[in-house]
């Protein structure tokens, strides 16, 4: 004042609890002083203050990194109590309908950690139901007096606000003391209980992303720890930084010893230079795997396989490698047994018998496979039993031969399912001996394998599939065996079958061609078969086509049989000879002996079982029936049917051939004429489309099977002939040898004619004249030949087929002496003379010795002039041969 200068100051005046602002203005007659009321102001200022103090507090507690979580939440309480001047700070977990105290300040006895109460008797209800802040300023006077909230707890005011984590309903923030206040709760304690509210929301999110982090830091930990592999990291300096428990317990090492260990430490000093070769690669930025050994603390070695893959920071570069090792001791266990089963096989597929597979299998199981016993048994196909044919440290024999379906090894044959069995039965230590575990497999249908052992852990999945694959490969090699035996067997009964069938042949066809009759190769052919193994009987039949029945006419053989004096009836229907001879087919019949009727009574006490009964048919001929009978049925198989046939072929063929050479010397002959009007035939064909004769000049067979007419036309021109000729589809070639005014000669060559087939049964053709598509025949035939069955086989070819004539006369047998004497007549002397000149000369010879000059001179006579005579007698002497 003495300054003189204008003077502002603030008081509280203390009655009125108020605050003023006072300016002094000093003047030169005094001084004056002027109050204003700032109450309102200064409350906000010391407020403003205050929330700055608060909250600079409230951070200071977050920010504290000295401070744990919880002691952290405390702090908040009370700055929120010391804020808003009440005794009590809580924070409540609200869950279902239950209310739990988390955190609190204050020495309410209802108000203390881990306390609880219903929901339906706390504040926190209508905090919760409003969704914000509650405020209680004096609850009796509020009307909260018979709330059960007031009677349980006597809180005279509250403030809560409701809080969430992570966006769920979490719980409740309160403020409360049991006396109400004096002020009440106002807009801004609210603001600041919301902004406390945040400051708890956060520490309790991050106290539950912390704890999600650490159930999964420990989830992860313990899933490592709990793997079987080793799982590892090393750094660039290839010190280990990071691994799980099993790298422990495998190589026997501690935490303090692993740590800062150099990776390749743990690997054996032999492996070490594969290993940093793959490390380097992964290094490159590719993935690894090599095979190495594990060394222990103690020296173990133990085989794994290790592989490595890049870790990369955020640049990419490689910063680490991390490893997982595997312990690969029974996978190079099971790979070995693996390749000693190969082997195995191998040496099963030699064997040469199925006894030497059970005992290179039993061998095997023990040896390579590592089973302590075994036992291998082999089925008896004929006894149905289980056989004992190899065993470990004994001898088979010492163990019972056991039925199908009798003991473990019976049963797993008959089920064709493997058994194991721990412990073991009474049945399995007879079977195996001492062991604790004995597992049996089938060995496909040859019989079982059955091993046992003395580990007291048993069998694992691995022994079973060893010993699966054992058993397959046993089965595969019992039947390999088998079929060779089988092949082997066949083969050396084949070659004594061929043997006997080709000493049977020989002599067969020996007979054949010795025969010069019937009557001699018949005889002669069943007595070859009788005399052969697995013959005891033979005979031949013959059919009688007057009374149709067919009768025994050669017989041999051991065995009694009254086959002669019995005639079957040829159209009967099921019985064998008439079926085979009717049909054409072979007929086989088994237990002959056992039946009724003829074969019944032929067959009597005789030791016969089967008979085999072939037709004996040359093309369109069947001369009659080939029988064999057999001592057992098993002898008259597919074999010996096929034998027997070969061998009826060949009779009738011969049978053939005897019956053509009949004619030639036969005195007594018939004589049958008969005349053809089926269209099938060439010559009706050939006459009826030319409209002409035709008559058959001869005959001839060429080398490839085909069949040479020579045919005389005469009443057409050789062209029409030809063209009708060169249409038929019988006809594969023609030629035209001469032509002379309305008379021609062709040759017309056919596959098959029907005077190839007079000829083959024994016939003689002695001519055939067609007209107008009607052929008669004259043929001759030996006096004992069948005339009748000739006729029904060109009838039952061509139908319709007339029988013209039928003639029995005699012929007069023609002597070399008389042909010369014939021929000599019909011969001129110069004829005669020119023959024999050339003949002797040389002149057919080829090269030729001699020239028709050189004969003409020798005659006195010219060249002209010879050749005439020369000529004239070769055709004498022809139409002597040929006519």
């Amino acid at each position: 004042m003495a300054s003189g200068t204008e003077t502002t100051f603030e008081e509280r005046y203390e009655p009125l609890e108020q605050w003023f602002e006072g300016t002094a203005y000093p003047s030169a007659d005094g001084l004056s002083v002027i109050f204003r009321n700032v109450t309102e102001r200064e409350r906000m200022r010391r407020e403003r203050e205050q929330r700055e103090m608060t909250l600079e507090r409230l951070n200071g507690i977050a920010s504290d990194l000295t401070l744990a979580r919880e002691a952290k939440i405390e702090r908040l309480l009370a700055a929120g109590t010391d804020r808003l001047g009440t005794s009590h700070g809580f924070l409540t977990r609200i869950e279902g309908d239950t209310q739990e105290i988390v955190s609190a300040v204050g020495d309410h006895p209802a108000l203390q950690p881990g306390e609880s109460a219903p929901l339906s008797t706390a504040y926190c209800r209508h905090t919760l139901r409003e969704g914000e802040a509650l405020a209680v300023s004096d609850a009796p006077a509020e009307g909260w007096g018979d709330d059960p909230a007031y009677e349980r707890f006597g809180l005279g005011c509250y403030l809560g606000v409701p809080i969430d984590v992570d966006g769920e309903q979490y719980g409740t923030v309160c403020f409360a003391d049991s006396e109400p206040r004096r002020s009440r709760f106002n807009r801004r304690d609210e603001t600041f209980i919301e902004l406390l509210a945040d400051w708890l929301r956060h520490l309790l999110e991050q106290r539950a992303y912390e704890r999600e982090l650490e159930e999964q830091r420990a989830f992860t930990e313990s899933l490592i720890n709990s793997l079987p592999d080793l799982l590892y990291a090393f750094d660039e300096s290839g010190e280990v930084v990071r691994w799980n428990d099993r790298l422990e317990a495998v190589t026997g090492y501690g935490p303090q010893e692993v740590e800062g260990m150099e990776a390749l430490a743990f690997i054996a000093p032999e492996d070490r230079e594969a290993v940093t070769e793959a490390i380097s690669g992964v290094w490159d930025g590719e993935q690894a795997s090599v095979e190495a050994r594990i060394r222990t603390r103690d020296g173990e070695e133990i085989p794994y396989e290790l592989s490595g893959s890049p870790l990369r920071d955020e640049t990419g570069s490689v910063v680490a490698v991390a490893g997982v090792g595997r312990d690969v001791t029974e996978r190079k266990a099971h790979r070995e047994r693996l390749s000693n089963l190969l082997e195995t096989t191998r040496s099963l597929m030699q064997a040469h018998d199925r006894e030497h597979v059970a005992e290179l299998a039993t061998a095997a199981a023990r040896d390579l496979l590592g089973f302590d016993s075994s036992t291998v048994r082999l089925y008896d196909n004929d006894a149905k039993t289980l056989v004992p044919a190899a065993a470990t440290d004994r001898s088979p024999a010492e163990l019972p031969v056991t039925d199908v379906e009798d003991g473990p090894p019976g049963e797993v044959f008959a089920s064709g399912e493997s058994r194991l069995t721990a412990p073991p039965t009474d049945a399995d230590v007879a079977e195996l001996g001492d062991v604790t575990a004995a597992m049996y497999y089938p060995v496909g249908v040859h019989g079982t394998i059955a091993v046992g052992v003395t580990d007291p852990d048993g069998f694992d999945d691995t022994d079973e599939q060893v010993l699966a694959l054992l058993a397959t490969s046993a089965a595969a090699a019992c039947t390999r065996a088998k079929r060779e035996r089988e092949v082997r067997e066949a083969r050396e009964h084949t070659e004594r079958t061929l043997d006997r069938v080709n000493g049977l042949l020989q002599n067969t066809v020996e007979e054949l061609v010795q025969a010069t009759t019937r009557e001699e190769l018949e005889t002669g052919v069943v007595e070859e078969l009788a005399a052969a193994d697995p013959y005891a009987f033979a005979w031949i039949g013959q059919p009688d086509l007057a009374s149709e029945t067919l009768s025994p006419t050669a017989s041999a053989g051991d065995a009694a049989l009254p086959i002669h004096g019995h005639s079957f009836p040829l159209a009967q229907g099921g019985e064998p000879v008439s079926d085979a001879y009717r049909d054409g087919t072979p007929q086989i019949v088994e237990d002959v002996g056992d039946g009724e009727g003829p074969w019944g009574n032929i067959a009597g006490d005789a030791d016969v079982e089967a008979l085999l009964v072939v037709p004996l048919v040359y093309k369109d001929a069947t001369y009659g029936v080939l029988a064999v009978f057999a001592e057992s049925a098993d002898a008259v198989d597919e074999r010996e049917r096929v034998v027997v046939e070969a061998i009826g072929r060949a009779v009738a063929n011969a049978i053939n051939a005897v019956e053509r050479g009949r004619i030639l010397d036969a005195t007594e002959i018939i004589e049958l004429a008969f005349a053809v009007g089926d269209p099938d035939l060439l010559f009706n064909r050939l006459s009826a489309g030319a409209d002409c004769r035709i008559e058959s000049a001869g005959i001839d067979y060429r080398s490839d099977g085909n069949v040479r007419l020579y045919l005389t036309a005469t009443g057409v021109d050789a062209a029409d002939l030809l063209d009708v000729a060169a249409t038929d589809a019988d006809v594969r070639d023609t030629t035209l040898i001469t032509e002379h005014e309305d008379e021609c000669l062709l040759e017309v060559i056919v596959a098959e004619s029907l005077f190839a087939m007079l000829t083959e049964y024994g016939a003689a053709p002695r001519g055939a004249t067609a007209e107008n598509g009607t052929t008669e025949f004259t043929v001759e035939l030996p006096y004992e030949a069948e005339a009748r069955e000739l006729f029904e086989l060109v009838e039952d070819r061509y139908p319709g087929t007339e029988l013209l004539g039928y003639h029995e006369r005699e012929r007069a047998v023609e002597t070399r002496q008389d042909f010369k004497a014939a021929l000599s007549d019909r011969l001129t002397d110069r004829q005669e003379t020119a023959l024999r000149t050339a003949f002797l000369g040389g002149f057919f010879d080829w090269p030729r010795d001699i020239d028709g000059n050189e004969l003409a001179e020798a005659m006195d006579i010219s060249r002209p002039t010879y050749h005439q005579h020369l000529r004239a007698a070769q055709a004498k002497v022809f139409e002597e041969l040929f006519e």
